[in-house]
């Protein structure tokens, strides 16, 4: 009798462990499914499931944090578009592989949260309409890449300072006047994705969650944090709703992603530094759940605001990027403002931090500070595919 024995690393296969009289030679390919039949062994090239992998992946885009209009100076926000408007064609910094090469026209920009500092929309308080905090933000920024003052499509999701926090004293208090929809910062940006450009997957009721694809990639934002409770540690800390992320994060995985092998990129508005450590964010029982969740799929990148400050550094043998604000006052010691640059190929991925100066308002960004670079593994994919759409 005949026995065949399947060794494949692209996809899962259900064979008896008892077999032992025929077993392949692993050619050590992970895009190959290695096969033995009467003691001959057989390589077939694996191209993926072909359902999601459509082309070769080249794309830029760029990502911050915290542009927490009501907050810092009132001009950082212009600065900063300023900034991001005029970086396509900037030349990649030397230290990287796309050195000299210019930067391409970016995707979209991916905001870690914070979109406002007291999540407010410009209602009426006792002394007359308060400021539209949130309202700004969109004027400014836009959605789409031709409705604000920004030139690309917005990825928002929203943090903590986007919560109605504190109890009112007094009819004084802003806040007294927020008691219905006590977080329209962190309810528009639910409303926002039934107009986002190229969104796949959104989360279901009022969790404001959802995913999308560009070329072979798939991006995750889960706002405040991945996690479907908020912690106990203090009373603030109750209120700021992670709104089941944790739980949309798993099913999203799951229907998207499989057992593909495809990068995945995940962010949020809290990190995995000393800061994003203290439990009144979140937790270490919703971080290890959170890693239970990210353990079987290909996480090649995980980004964070938060802090209003930039830096890279590795959680658990992932790479973390804190991305940068618009904050040239503080926080950021060099007086500037900051943002993350990146491009993912399906064998690369680049990372750089951006700068820009007030003095000039953000009109000549460049690169500076940290960079990273990693080499990817090609999901299974066929040697010769057309580009994807876009850059």
């Amino acid at each position: 009798m005949s026995t065949l024995l399947i060794l494949g690393a692209c996809s899962e296969t259900t064979q008896d462990p008892n077999i032992q009289n025929c077993t392949p030679t692993d050619d050590n390919d992970p895009c190959t499914q290695d096969t033995c039949f009467d003691d001959v062994t057989t390589h077939t090239p694996l191209i993926g499931d072909q359902t999601w992998y459509q082309c070769s992946t080249d794309i830029t885009f760029y990502v911050m944090g915290d542009t927490q209009y009501g907050g810092g100076a009132e001009n950082k926000n212009i600065f900063h578009i300023n900034a991001l408007n005029a970086f396509a064609g900037t030349a990649w910094r030397s230290e990287l592989p796309s050195s000299g090469t210019p930067v391409a026209a970016p995707l979209g920009l991916l905001i870690a949260g914070d979109l406002t500092q007291n999540g407010k929309d410009g209602r009426d308080e006792a002394l007359g309409p308060g400021r539209d905090e949130i309202g700004e933000f969109e004027h400014d920024y836009g959605l789409d890449g031709t409705d604000g003052l920004l030139n690309m499509p917005v990825y928002e999701g929203y943090g903590n300072h986007d919560y109605d926090s504190d109890e009112p004293d007094d009819e004084f208090n802003w806040r007294f006047y927020y008691d219905e929809n006590p977080t329209p910062s962190v309810e528009r940006v639910v409303s926002r994705n039934t107009r986002r450009v190229g969104i796949l997957n959104t989360a279901s009721g009022n969790g404001g969650h959802y995913s999308w694809d560009w070329g072979n990639v798939h991006f995750v934002n889960t706002n405040l944090y991945a996690g479907d409770e908020p912690s106990q540690a203090t009373e603030n800390s109750q209120i700021r709703d992670p709104r089941m992320a944790l739980s949309f994060l798993r099913d999203d995985l799951r229907q998207y992603v499989g057992d593909s092998n495809r990068p995945v990129v995940i962010y949020q508005h809290y990190g995995f530094d000393e800061f994003g450590y203290e439990d009144r964010w979140w937790t270490l029982n919703h971080k290890d759940a959170f890693l239970d969740v990210i353990r079987p799929y290909n996480v090649i990148l995980i980004m964070h605001g938060h802090t209003h400050a930039t830096y890279r550094y590795e959680w658990e043998g992932y790479d973390v990027i804190n991305v940068g604000s618009p904050y040239y006052e503080s926080y950021n010691f060099d007086g500037q403002g900051h943002f993350t640059v990146v491009r993912i190929t399906d064998t690369s991925l680049e990372v750089s931090d951006a700068t820009w100066n007030p003095q000039t308002e953000g009109q000549e960004p460049k690169f500076s500070g940290w960079y990273l670079h990693k080499p990817l593994q090609p999901a299974c994919m066929p040697e010769t595919i057309s580009p994807c759409g876009g850059n």
